[in-house]
C-alpha cells in the first residue's frame, strides 16, 4: 500500500522578488510518501528548504514515526537544498523563505499534515527502481586561469555524477497508474563539489542587484554573488526583466529532468508487490578539524585539528532496493562509492537527511582500509549487513 501528497508551506513572499504569480515553482511544499506492508509503515518526507537544523529534522523525523507507528529509521526527512527558500533568519541568498512556514508552526507539523493527507489516498501498489541521466551539473573545483588560485567556477573536465536515480509505486489496479515515485538528487544539486551547470540567468538575476553591467555572456558566478551574499554591497530589488529569465530556465530544466525521470519510470522493468520493509541506522564519528579563517575561496586554507564530528547514516530498504542516506552534505566521489561498492545492485542515495551534522564534508578513507571511521564505511557496513 502507497499515498502521496503534500502541503503547501510558501511563506509570505519578500517584496524584493516574488510573488510573480507566473510559475509552478513559485510555491515551496513539503511532500509525504507513505508506504505500508505486513503491518510496517515508513515514510519519505521530501522538504523543499535549503537546510533545516538538526532539533528539526529530528522533530519531524519523530512526529511521523509516532504517528505511523513506526520506528524512527523507517523514516527519511530530507530536503532539496534549494538556496532560494531558506528558514526565516537566514542570508540573503535564501530570501523567498525568510518567513514562517505558511500556515504550519514547524516543518515538523507540516509534514505530520502531508502524511495524514497520504493515508487518506492509500491504494495498493507495487515498487521498482531503474536509473536515468541529466546533464545539468557541472564540478566545482576549478583553478582560476588568472591567479592559479582555487575557485568554484565550472570545471567542466572534473568528474561529475550524472546518474538520477528513480524509485517508482505502481498501483496493482487493472488499469497501473504511477502513484508516487522518489527521485534522488544528490549527484545534481546536493553533492558539496557539484555547481547547476548552466548559471547565465541566475549571474544575471545577482549582476543586476549589484549594479554589475550584464553582457550578454556568461559572467563569473561566485565574484558576483559573493558582494550580495556577504553584504559587500546594499541589497537591492533585482531586474524584474532577469527574474523572469531565471524563473523561464528552471521552469525548462524542471520539464527536462522531469522527461528523465517519466522515461526511467515507464522503462522499469523489475517491480516487487510484497517487499519487506526494513530499516538500519547508525551515528558514526568522523576526525574534525577546524578552519582559523573565514575566506571561502581564492586564498589557502588554514586549519587545526578540532573535535570529532558525528553524522548519522542510515538505510531504508524495500525489499532489495536500498535507499541509503547521510545527515550532511558530502563529496560527489563519496557517493559515488558508496553506490559502487554496496552490496546490493539497487541503492539510492539520499544527501541531507535526518539530522544536520557540524560538518559536512566526510574524509574519503582508502578504499583497502576497512574501518568504521567516517560516514561512507558505515553505509557500507550497514549494507553488507543488510
Amino acid at each position: 500500500m502507497v499515498g502521496a501528497a503534500r502541503v503547501d508551506i510558501t511563506p509570505t513572499p519578500n517584496s524584493l522578488w516574488l510573488p510573480l504569480n507566473i510559475y509552478d515553482n513559485e510555491r515551496l511544499y513539503v511532500r509525504a510518501i507513505v508506504f505500508n506492508n505486513d503491518g510496517v509503515y515508513g515514510a519519505f518526507i521530501s522538504c523543499e528548504l535549503a537546510f533545516i537544523k538538526d532539533p528539526i529534522y529530528k522533530a519531524a523525523n519523530a512526529l511521523v514515526a509516532a504517528y505511523l507507528n513506526t520506528t524512527t529509521s523507517n523514516v527519511i526527512v530530507s530536503i532539496t537544498h534549494a538556496h532560494s527558500a531558506g528558514p526565516a533568519g537566514v542570508t540573503t541568498a535564501n530570501q523567498y523563505g525568510n518567513a514562517a512556514l505558511s500556515t504550519y508552526p514547524s516543518v515538523a507539523e507540516a509534514a505530520l499534515a502531508a502524511v495524514e493527507k497520504a493515508l487518506l489516498v492509500m491504494r495498493p501498489a507495487k515498487v521498482g527502481y531503474n536509473t536515468g541521466s541529466a546533464y545539468h551539473n557541472v564540478n566545482r573545483d576549478a583553478l582560476n586561469p588568472l591567479t592559479g588560485r582555487w575557485t568554484q567556477a565550472s570545471n567542466t573536465s572534473g568528474p561529475v555524477d550524472r546518474e538520477v536515480q528513480v524509485l517508482t509505486f505502481l498501483s496493482t489496479d487493472a488499469t497501473p497508474e504511477p502513484l508516487a515515485a522518489w527521485t534522488t538528487i544528490f549527484s545534481q544539486q546536493a553533492a558539496g563539489d557539484v555547481n547547476p551547470l548552466l548559471r547565465w540567468t541566475g549571474t544575471n538575476n545577482l549582476a543586476s542587484q549589484n549594479s554589475i553591467p550584464v553582457t550578454g555572456f556568461e559572467l563569473t558566478h561566485e565574484p558576483v554573488e559573493e558582494a550580495v551574499r556577504d553584504a559587500y554591497v546594499p541589497f537591492s530589488k533585482p531586474d524584474q526583466h532577469y527574474i523572469r529569465q531565471l524563473f523561464d530556465e528552471l521552469q525548462a530544466l524542471g520539464i527536462m529532468v522531469g522527461e528523465e525521470v517519466i522515461r526511467a519510470m515507464s522503462l522499469t522493468s523489475e517491480w516487487d508487490s510484497n517487499p519487506r520493509i526494513w530499516s538500519k541506522q547508525q551515528n558514526v564519528t568522523c576526525p574534525g578539524r577546524l578552519r582559523l579563517d573565514s575566506a571561502r575561496e581564492g586564498v589557502q586554507g588554514t586549519y587545526t585539528s578540532g573535535p570529532d564530528i558525528d553524522i548519522l547514516t542510515g538505510v531504508v530498504g524495500l525489499g532489495d532496493i536500498a535507499v541509503a542516506w547521510v545527515g550532511c552534505e558530502i563529496f560527489m566521489r563519496i557517493g559515488w562509492r558508496i553506490k559502487d561498492d554496496s552490496s546490493m545492485n539497487k541503492t539510492m542515495l539520499v544527501a541531507m537527511s535526518n539530522g544536520q551534522s557540524s560538518s559536512g564534508v566526510c574524509k574519503i578513507v582508502q578504499r583497502d582500509i576497512p574501518s568504521i571511521g567516517c560516514a561512507i564505511d558505515a553505509l557500507q557496513h550497514i549494507l553488507v549487513l543488510a
